[in-house]
This record gives C-alpha cells, sequence and structure tokens, in this order.
C-alpha cells in the first residue's frame, strides 16, 4: 500500500502574509505624508488610511479573478466566453470606481479629516473614473496573472495525480499477473512428498508459506527491502529443486553487501522465472547461472541458461514484455535491461540505480 499523498498546502496564508506586508508599505508611505488635519490622531489615521486603501487593491485583484479569469479560463471556448469575460471586467472596473468612490468621500473625508483631491482643479467625473482605472488597472492584471498560473498550477497537478493513479492501477495489475501454474505444480509437489511421508514436506510447506506471503502482503507495498526479494528468490529456487525432484543445476552468486538497499517487490522474479520455464534445468554441463552484484546504490543482475528444445509451461508468469513496462515505470532513466539470445542460449542483464 502506498503512502498517503501529503495534502496541498493551503493558499490562504500567503495571501494573507502578502496583503499584511502590503498594509506595512502602504501604512509607512502614509504616515510619511503631510496631509492629515488632526495632527494628535495622524498616526491612527495613516494606517486606517493604508488598510482602506489597500481594500481598494483588494478589490481590483480579487474581482476580476472571479469575474474575468473564470469565464475565460473554465467555459468552454466560444463568443459567449469572450462576452461574459469582457462584461466581467468593464463591471471590475465601475466596482473598482465605486470602492473607491465611496471610501473616499464617505469615509476618508467625513471621519478622517483626508481630503485626496483638495488641490486638484481638474478633479470632475470623467477624471475620477479614468484615474481610477488607469490607477489600479495593474491590480487588475496581477489578478488575473495570478488566476491564470493557479489554473495552470491546478490542471498540472491534477494531470500528475491522474497519471500516477494509471500508474498504480498498471503496476497492480502487472504485479497480480503471477504464474498460477508454478503454484499447482508446487502444491502437487508437496502433496506427494505429504504422501509419502516425507520429512521434507513441512519444510516445503513453511517455503510455500514464505512465498504466498510475500506475493500476497509484501507486494502491496510500492517498495520492499532487497533482502526479502532474495528470499523469495531462494524459496523460488527451492521449490523449483523439490518439482525437479533435485535434478536443478543452478549456479546462483550474489556479491556485495545487503543494507538497507530498496526494490520494486517482485521486480527479479519474472528473469529467473524465465529461466525456469524455457531453460535447461537437468544438465550439470549447462547450469542456469544467476549473478547478482549489489553496491549501495546499484543492482546488477544476470541470468544465463540454455534454451529447451521445447518450450514448457507457456501459460501464466509475468513475462519480460511486461517487466519491461514496470522497469519504464518504477525506474525511468534508471535502468538498463539488456536480453541477448540465440537458438541455443539466452541471456538477460539488468542494472540498476537504487
Amino acid at each position: 500500500m502506498t503512502a498517503a499523498r501529503p495534502r496541498a498546502f493551503p493558499e490562504w496564508p500567503v495571501h494573507l502574509l502578502v496583503w499584511a506586508l502590503l498594509l506595512v508599505k502602504e501604512g509607512v508611505s502614509m504616515r510619511g505624508t503631510p496631509a492629515f488635519q488632526a495632527p494628535g490622531t495622524t498616526t491612527v489615521t495613516a494606517w486606517l488610511l493604508a488598510l482602506g486603501y489597500l481594500l481598494i487593491n483588494a478589490t481590483a485583484f480579487y474581482l476580476p479573478v472571479r469575474l474575468v479569469a473564470r469565464p475565460l479560463l473554465t467555459d468552454e471556448a466560444g463568443a459567449g466566453r469572450v462576452a461574459r469575460a469582457a462584461g466581467g471586467l468593464l463591471l471590475s472596473l465601475l466596482f473598482i470606481t465605486g470602492v473607491r468612490y465611496g471610501l473616499e468621500f464617505y469615509v476618508f473625508k467625513p471621519l478622517l479629516g483626508f481630503d485626496n483631491y483638495s488641490r486638484n482643479s481638474a478633479f470632475t467625473t470623467q477624471w475620477f473614473v479614468e484615474n481610477s482605472v488607469r490607477f489600479y488597472f495593474d491590480y487588475v492584471l496581477y489578478g488575473l496573472l495570478y488566476a491564470a498560473v493557479r489554473q495552470h498550477l491546478l490542471a498540472e497537478r491534477q494531470r500528475r495525480e491522474t497519471q500516477q493513479a494509471n500508474t498504480a492501477a498498471e503496476l497492480a495489475f502487472l504485479r497480480s499477473q503471477l504464474n498460477p501454474h508454478f503454484l499447482f505444480n508446487t502444491l502437487n509437489d508437496i502433496y506427494a512428498l505429504v504422501y509419502q511421508k516425507s520429512d521434507a514436506a513441512p519444510g516445503a510447506l513453511l517455503k510455500l508459506a514464505e512465498l504466498l506471503r510475500y506475493m500476497l502482503h509484501d507486494t502491496q507495498h510500492e517498495w520492499v527491502p532487497l533482502r526479502r526479494e532474495l528470499d523469495y528468490l531462494q524459496d523460488l529456487i527451492a521449490l523449483q529443486r523439490l518439482g525437479t525432484k533435485g535434478n536443478l543445476h543452478l549456479d546462483y552468486q550474489l556479491h556485495g553487501a545487503l543494507s538497507k538497499q530498496v526494490v520494486a517487490p517482485l521486480l527479479l522474479v519474472p528473469f529467473l522465472e524465465n529461466a525456469f520455464k524455457h531453460g535447461v534445468l537437468s544438465d550439470e554441463t549447462r547450469p542456469v547461472t544467476l549473478q547478482l552484484n549489489v553496491t549501495a546504490t546499484s543492482l546488477h543482475l544476470c541470468v544465463h541458461n540454455a534454451k529447451a528444445a521445447q518450450q514448457k509451461d507457456q501459460r501464466g508468469g509475468i513475462g519480460l514484455a511486461n517487466v519491461r513496462r514496470r522497469l519504464a515505470l518504477l525506474y525511468p532513466e534508471r535502468h538498463t535491461l539488456t536480453v541477448a539470445e540465440s537458438p541455443t542460449e539466452f541471456q538477460v542483464t539488468l542494472h540498476l540505480r537504487l
């Protein structure tokens, strides 16, 4: 079972921090403007004015996000979308102008004694509207840019989550393609041992139980200890010896120290399983060879076998094609898989960066 995806960091603390910094900047700027008529309340007035103008800035930033960016980014393509966005932009500019007018003439001037236009002889309604549009249009553009970037990031995150979900489903499917024929043969071999009252039956049954535990439990994790994967291979070899009545010739060599290396579960199994299915197992002069070289950061595997004249067990198994797909999903640009085949020999070499 894969670890739960961490929750995305909420946006509101970032917005709160940005606007708090802008409030400080605006307050310091207001505090340095000698335009207040009540000297005893100059500091309080400066901060109240800064808060009021910050409200206008926030309106110019967030309102177009909803009225302009939303229809542009989420509605279906067409002339109606552009018309709704244009109407939203006009409505946003009118609302921004109205908020500014209400604060400056009904709050700042009568309550705080601050007249922003006492020295402006050119003040008219047209001038005020044009000045509001020019002065706050930057915040409108900032809001639209924020909405576009946010929409892109959300779409990219959704794409990655969808890809991860598809990858997880595909990996689960690939892991599920085990070889039931091998399991049935092993059960028949153990039954024969039990029927003969052989002392080897309990050990064989225990190895099968370990094999099934790994297949059904450990493979639910995305990664498993490399040591556990190699234990599975050894159990697989032991049960194969049982199935061949001890007539299995295999040279297994492991070089390097096992510590905390991890690997995708059942990744190495198909290479050995393929040798058992299609290789010569009973010829002492041409044994199956399994060589593993392990370091703290890499794994090198080489499996070589002579090809049997008649291939066995065509059913089941994960198969090299599926292994290639798993490697591409789990170890992109971190693996090299080479298959060398002749009419009589077969060799597969895998190098992984863990």
